[in-house]
């Protein structure tokens, strides 16, 4: 992630965002965050530790005042980013407007919907152990008329997709077959279990799903795994697994078991 600095405050004790990787030195470099990622800033970014290095490393007293009685007063949080926003002035009125409209537009979204983008989101940034309990909590919500069979699918893929890049094979095999319980006409899924049993070839597969897979499926899966081992050698490794496990049904495999044995242990510290 690139941050536009314009000025160095005296932070003795930088601001980690973890999900994405960085350090905040200064009070643009906050603004820069929360203007740009509001999916990730939106619930509860705005915390004690927040308000702390506000008040103690950037030197913000009466904000970081304001926003400690705004959040014991039970203040909406997209009120305190904008407060932020504002306060710091390192964007425009026209660009804090903006931005309001956005988290309107956010909340004006169905909760399941929400709360799946808001788990896309962590799943984009790779912060799959993150992801999970978001993706979990999704599916103890109740039926509606958004809330359905096709619904409840998709969040058990993108659970798998998590569970796959963490290597847990098994996990991933449990989302992959409660997804097809509930979206059993979507090949996708038939293909995505098909590749977590090449990669893990002692994966307890139903067998269901090996009379399902068929010869001419698996002669166009084996091949595009061929595509990809060839396309893995031009590849960054971290796109590589990316590609068999996106959410996005027009992506496929990229990557192979030799280099799943290469890189399992680096992936370890996603959890």
């Amino acid at each position: 992630m690139s941050l536009i600095l314009c000025r160095m405050e005296p932070v003795r004790n930088p601001f980690e965002v973890p999900e994405l990787g960085v350090h905040l030195h200064s009070s643009q470099e906050l603004c820069y965050v929360i203007y740009n990622n509001p999916l990730l800033v939106m619930d509860d970014f705005v915390d004690n530790r927040l308000i702390q290095f506000i008040r103690n490393d950037l030197n913000m007293e009466p904000l970081a005042e304001k926003l400690d009685t705004w959040k014991r007063s039970g203040e909406s949080p997209d009120n305190m980013l904008l407060l932020i926003l504002t306060h710091c002035q390192y964007y425009t009125s026209a660009e804090v407007s903006q931005y309001r409209q956005t988290l309107i537009q956010y909340r004006k979204k169905h909760p399941g919907e929400y709360g799946k983008e808001r788990a896309d989101y962590l799943f984009g940034k790779k912060q799959y152990g993150r992801a999970i309990p978001l993706y979990e909590k999704l599916l103890e919500m109740d039926s509606d008329s958004v809330i359905n069979d096709r619904f409840f699918g998709r969040v058990c893929c993108c659970l798998g997709a998590c569970q796959a890049r963490l290597f847990r094979f098994e996990k991933a095999y449990q989302a992959y077959d409660r997804a097809y319980s509930y979206d059993s006409q979507n090949e996708g899924i038939l293909e995505k279990i098909y590749y977590l049993k090449s990669f893990e070839p002692n994966l307890p597969v139903a067998q269901r799903y090996q009379s399902a897979f068929g010869s001419e499926k698996q002669n166009i899966w084996e091949q595009r795994i061929v595509e990809a081992k060839a396309r893995g050698q031009e590849s960054e490794a971290v796109k590589e697994l990316d590609e068999l496990f996106m959410k996005d049904e027009d992506k496929r495999l990229s990557g192979a078991v030799a280099l799943v044995k290469k890189w399992k242990k680096e992936y370890r510290g996603m959890l």
